[in-house]
């Protein structure tokens, strides 16, 4: 039996960078996700 990948789902991310307001919408797989909170990310709902 073929293992089925979970699919991406879509997050609208928020940062400060240089005092700028960063946001990001795209696609993404649960460890995605994961690996862009720890870099400072936050999703917004």
């Amino acid at each position: 039996m073929k293992r089925r990948k979970r699919k991406a789902k879509w997050y609208l991310l928020y940062r400060k960078e240089n005092r700028d307001a960063v946001y990001v919408y795209e696609p993404l797989r649960k460890y995605e996700l994961q690996s862009r909170l720890r870099r400072g990310w936050k999703v917004i709902e």
